[in-house]
């Protein structure tokens, strides 16, 4: 039988972190692709556009020709353009990497092709990002409140780390479940009520675990750039120098990001424990296709 995992299952927070755990060394290769597929364009695409105007701004500084609109022109297209892929490619990831698991659960741990996954990509990607920024506007909303000195702070503060802890699942839910808007926010609220602190603690652990290996990756990654690329960031043009060293960070963090999987998987893997406590489907979907195919996964594992 294929390596597969049931998702939907209680699971203490030790079971929760192995099971991710096992679900990334099942799936990895798949994971990647997706990765591959449905991000690096994006960041490509940002990081040659951010590095050519931190080039342009250096240029400026270097040569010394101010205008009147300085800094502010290096504020333009190019600019906010890069920042908007660099959003676009972290909702494009965390998109693709909770359709994958939602179909990997609905086909009975048979891995899905990037064609599945594409039929459902963009509808799902444009909810999520909807639902960013209607996120960040609750976030935002409640720093209102800090206009009132000292206390005002404190109640901002508490109200923006409540309502991130809520929406660390709120990719999740929106794109495995089909909800209708904006029904997906009062969901998270559901799901977390009374399990607050346990996801506050297990998310600092994932995000923990990923920084770890990023920042040991990064800096392999980082030391091979730098000894590799004496000769192609040398040159006295200081904004040249500027481009080309803001393009081998860029890419740089091309190789890191792909570890951002342990973030979307390990919050998938709690989402599924979460609403297994929370209304216990799983079980009952599990008896009754033991009943009807006599087996829980019928399918192999595919690969791409």
């Amino acid at each position: 039988m294929a390596n597969v995992l049931y998702l939907r299952k209680i699971r203490d927070f030790g079971e929760r972190l192995s099971d991710s755990i096992t679900f990334i060394k099942f799936n990895w290769k798949n994971l990647v692709i997706l990765y591959l597929v449905f991000v690096v364009p994006f960041l490509l695409v940002g990081t040659l556009l951010g590095a050519s105007s931190f080039g342009s701004l250096f240029s400026r500084l270097n040569s010394g020709a101010f205008s009147g609109d300085f800094p502010y022109e290096f504020f333009n297209g190019r600019f906010f353009l890069a920042i908007f892929l660099y959003f676009i490619s972290i909702a494009s990831y965390g998109t693709a990497i909770y359709l994958y698991i939602r179909l990997y659960e609905e086909n009975d741990g048979r891995a899905p092709s990037i064609a599945e996954i594409g039929k459902l990509f963009f509808p799902k990607l444009l909810s999520n990002i909807l639902y960013t920024f209607l996120a960040f506007l609750m976030m935002m909303g409640v720093f209102m409140i800090a206009i009132v000195p000292i206390l005002g702070w404190l109640i901002a503060l508490g109200g923006f780390f409540y309502l991130a802890v809520n929406f660390s699942i709120l990719y999740a839910v929106n794109t495995i479940e089909d909800n209708s808007f904006p029904s997906t926010i009062s969901r998270c609220f559901y799901l977390i009520k009374n399990n607050w602190w346990f996801t506050l603690g297990y998310a600092i652990v994932i995000w923990m675990i990923y920084y770890f290996i990023s920042l040991v990756l990064s800096t392999v990654v980082n030391l091979i750039f730098g000894f590799t690329s004496v000769n192609f960031l040398t040159t006295p043009d200081n904004s040249v120098f500027t481009e080309k060293y803001f393009l081998v960070t860029g890419l740089t963090s091309v190789v890191t990001q792909v570890f951002y999987l342990i973030v979307y998987v390990g919050m998938a893997v709690f989402y599924y424990s979460v609403k297994e406590e929370k209304e216990g489907s799983g079980l009952e979907d599990r008896l009754e296709q033991l009943g009807t195919q006599g087996g829980l996964h019928g399918d192999t594992e595919e690969q791409y």
